[in-house]
């Protein structure tokens, strides 16, 4: 996270947490308890100038206010900045929902243009149908793109399908069809025209993008073999989807990998977004956000892809070598490092 938000230019630090459960089994009333036992674990050190708590798997912007409302009972105060991904009505951004999926569709455009190619009846394949392929799937269709599959998890039989259409994905039909963590409904996705794969199917599509967009460690040295001859570019959407040896071989086959680095930052720059609107009890229209968004995306897209072809290394090394860069210089500034 730290390199994230260096990479978008955020002036933010960064770090992961949770809490090892699975929400499949656990009740609303639970998945409260939880929430708010955590939050009374950590309240020394979190607050909106401390540390700021966002939403990521399995989570929700309900999950988010029961955080907020434990954290402002502890407090005994107004705290809508010490936590981001909340409802709109309680403080939360217009679009920060979809702001990770539409960013790493804004990614994938600026990538694509910098090949000389259009978003425009481009042809995908997409693992994960939860917030972030929802919105990835949404805003790619409606630029033009053609969606051909979509792989997610059934509760029930405990494995992940691929449910894939010639004529190609229709967002809202299928989005009708969903459940809250993103399970697809088999039967009626059936009726729609949809055939039902094996969970890694999505990787063998002929497409010509492949959007990684749940799990880590997706793409691995036992499977990327069968990643399709067509396949030209994987944008990865989900945080660490390609193992390192997966992405060696895909380099050699001349398969370009967007780094979650820079695709799926735009998660996080919504979520400071909010944070200043919430600190400033002052808040924006979607619009406003979303054209933000687009500019924050475009100009660290343009800063990853430019280092790219200047230096002769892969996305992945530029991102890096920016984020990395601009710690640096913070804390040399600082006179923490000479």
């Amino acid at each position: 996270m730290t390199w994230k938000c260096a990479v978008a230019d955020l002036p933010l630090g960064g770090a992961k947490g949770g809490v090892v459960c699975d929400p499949h089994q656990l009740s609303m009333r639970e998945q409260e308890q939880i929430c708010r036992g955590w939050v009374r674990q950590i309240v020394r050190n979190v607050g909106a100038n401390t540390d700021v708590p966002a939403p990521d798997v399995m989570t929700s912007a309900q999950h988010m206010l029961w955080m907020l409302d434990e954290f402002e009972t502890l407090v005994g105060s107004r705290q809508p900045g010490f936590i981001t991904g909340k409802p709109v009505g309680m403080g939360g951004s217009l679009a920060r929902t979809e702001a990770t999926g539409y960013g790493v569709i804004y990614t994938l455009r600026e990538a694509l243009r910098a090949r000389f190619r259009k978003l425009e009846g481009v042809t995908a394949s997409v693992q994960g149908f939860g917030n972030v392929g929802q919105y990835a799937v949404q805003l790619l269709t409606k630029l033009g793109g053609k969606v051909l599959a979509i792989s997610c998890w059934d509760q029930k039989d405990r494995c992940s399908y691929t449910y894939a259409r010639s004529s190609g994905v229709d967002f809202d039909e299928l989005k009708g069809i969903t459940d809250r963590f993103g399970g697809i409904e088999p039967d009626k996705a059936r009726d729609l025209g949809y055939e039902r794969l094996a969970g890694d199917a999505w990787l063998e599509q002929e497409a010509e993008l492949l959007i990684p967009a749940a799990l880590d460690r997706e793409i691995r040295e036992d499977n990327v073999e069968k990643v399709a001859s067509s396949v030209k570019m994987i944008v990865e959407g989900a945080n660490g989807p390609t193992t390192p040896g997966a992405e060696a071989m895909l380099l050699k086959r001349g398969i370009e990998v967007v780094p979650d680095l820079l695709a799926n930052s735009g998660g996080v720059t919504c979520s400071y977004f909010e944070q200043v609107q919430s600190n400033s009890n002052y808040y924006w229209e979607r619009d406003e956000v979303l054209t933000k968004l687009e500019s924050r995306m475009v100009s660290a897209s343009a800063a990853v892809l430019d280092l790219a072809e200047r230096r002769g290394v892969s996305l992945r090394e530029a991102a890096y070598l920016i984020s990395v860069d601009r710690v640096v210089r913070a804390c040399r500034d600082r006179g923490w490092i000479q």
